[in-house]
């Protein structure tokens, strides 16, 4: 046997018939492994050794010249002079490690042999065919089985170990994982088995917040089981990703979804409150469906925070509306009040920070105390915490459909229904000069005046380095903490705080890691101050 175990030693082929080749597994869906005929692991060297036959396998039965395969073993270190020997050197290690001739090569290149059915990636995406046919002919249960044996397959980052050579393969490996995962959703709910399905398609959509057909199975699933208010939830949470990351609004099918979803609400009767003084609610209030569905049935203390005008109290007494509480209380904490003894549903409003309210709060678990502040509170035992942001832009224009309206107030509702107010009333050109006067900033910040008031008590509750720093980044729409320090002639991590400072009042956003952008509506009110303070300053649009 020449020291060779027997299962090593193909058989002799018969005269002009072709080797029988016995087949190895090689495993690339993480850190490379390989199996000879028997099972039993190869020592595939690990280190460079392991980098060329990783490279090999990722251009399986083809060619790779000496020179990529030395870039990928050095990649990003000095290539030495003996590279080529070195090259050879592991190509040889590899040789002994594997059965039969499964490398060769040929002046300036080599390559891997790989039969049918060895490599995992393409057993990978074998199954996931299969799994898709069996969904198509209804065999979820067989589906499900195939889905799972594909998955286990996985073991970390494909082809861990090389870098801009499997940048093209790994996205479509991953790509292929996320398949297969919303199949196995799609099984499990043939199965009627939501549960199951709903675990996977959250993580899903955690994973990959722009994968619009995951956020359509989740909230699909969501339907079934009833949870309609967690279903909009979903789309809201999609959306919010889609405009934050990418600039544009959900596609067709998950907006038909959340349409459908929408449409399917049954009147709810609500018994008018039996004791109530609430203000009154405002007329053509639009929006914000996610939000005040979650406050249905809530008990326990919630905050409301905004920045100003963004419809904190306009969202409290929808929610009371809705909330069927025969004791509703509106206190202004500004304001020397004494509360009833029986309050369903207390909203407090003005609220500077916690200690204000805590000898306010009822001791009845059954109440819902909305707590509203232009501040994030802190230091309160609350069961939920809502932020309002701008309006949507189709949740804006059901309140005008003038152009430049909607871009000078860019979804705030009171920009937007002051403006509209303007306007109202007006002779057609009037008002169409009016509106044109709004993409000019000095004209605009003139037409907002009476808005752009309500941001001043905010601003005068920073301290003052904070104050000019407001200042200045309402000249630019979106910064980072270098240019904000920059900006404020200080380091980032003095800066650092300011930014925090901004941002718990509402005035400042943080729509992805490390980048922070104002509202318009913000941003005019910062330069207005700007001007007034330093009247040599321009007003940027």
């Amino acid at each position: 046997m020449n020291g060779h175990s027997a299962h090593s030693v193909p058989s002799r082929p018969a005269p002009n018939q072709a080797p029988v080749e016995m087949p190895v597994a090689f495993r690339v869906l993480g850190p490379l492994e390989a199996d000879g005929p028997d099972g039993r692991p190869l020592d595939v060297c690990g280190g460079k050794p392991a980098t060329v036959l990783t490279l090999l396998l990722l251009h399986r039965n083809a060619w790779v010249s000496t020179e990529q395969l030395i870039d990928a073993v050095w990649a990003g270190r000095d290539i030495p002079a003996s590279a080529q020997n070195n090259l050879k050197t592991y190509v040889w290690q590899l040789r002994r490690a594997l059965p039969e001739e499964r490398i060769e090569s040929r002046p300036g290149a080599y390559r891997v042999r790989v039969l049918p059915g060895e490599l995992d990636a393409d057993v990978a995406a074998g199954l996931c065919d299969e799994a898709r046919e069996l969904l198509t002919a209804g065999a979820a249960g067989k589906a499900i089985v195939v889905v799972q044996r594909a998955l286990s397959l996985w073991r970390g980052c494909p082809y861990d170990g090389l870098d801009a050579d499997a940048t093209s393969a790994v996205d479509r490996l991953t790509e292929l994982h996320r398949s297969l995962r919303e199949d196995l959703a799609d099984a499990q709910l043939a199965l009627d088995r939501p549960a199951e399905a709903i675990a996977v398609l959250r993580a899903l959509t955690e994973e990959e917040p722009l994968r619009e057909l995951a956020w359509a199975r989740l909230m699909a699933a969501y339907r079934r089981t009833g949870r309609r208010h967690d279903a909009l939830a979903a789309y809201q949470r999609a959306r919010t990703a889609l405009v934050r990351d990418l600039g544009i609004e959900p596609g067709a099918e998950l907006t038909a979804l959340h349409q459908q979803i929408l449409s399917e609400e049954a009147p709810r009767l609500v018994t008018p409150p039996v004791s109530s003084n609430l203000p009154p609610r405002i007329p053509g209030f639009v929006g914000r469906t996610a939000e005040l569905l979650s406050l249905r049935g809530a008990t326990g203390v919630v905050t409301i925070d905004g920045m100003p005008g963004i419809g904190k109290t306009a969202f409290a007494l929808e929610a009371a509306a809705g909330s069927g509480q025969e004791n509703q209380v509106y206190v202004d904490v500004t304001e020397p009040t004494s509360l009833p003894q029986a309050t369903g549903l207390l909203i407090l409003d003005n609220v500077e920070h916690a200690d204000q309210v805590r000898r306010l709060l009822p001791n009845d678990p059954s109440a819902l105390v909305l707590v509203i502040s232009r501040h994030r509170l802190t230091g309160l035992d609350r069961t939920g915490a809502i932020t309002l942001d701008v309006l949507a832009p189709e949740e804006a224009e059901q309140l005008t459909d003038v152009e430049q309206v909607l871009r000078a107030a860019n979804g705030h509702p009171a920009a937007i229904r002051h403006l509209v107010e303007r306007l109202r009333n007006r002779q057609p050109w009037t008002a169409a000069r009016l509106a044109a006067q709004l993409d000019d900033p000095t004209s605009r910040c003139r037409a907002l005046a009476d808005v752009l008031a309500h941001f001043d008590a905010a601003y005068y509750s920073l301290p003052g380095p904070v104050q000019r720093f407001y200042r200045l980044v309402g000249t630019t729409p979106q910064f980072d903490l270098r240019r904000a320090a920059r900006l404020a002639g200080v380091s980032q991590d003095e800066v650092e705080p300011m930014v925090d400072q901004l941002m718990d009042l509402n005035l400042v956003a943080e729509p992805a890691p490390g980048r922070f952008v104002l509202l318009p509506v913000v941003r005019d009110h910062a330069q207005q101050l700007l001007v007034a303070t330093e009247p040599k300053a321009e007003l940027v649009a």
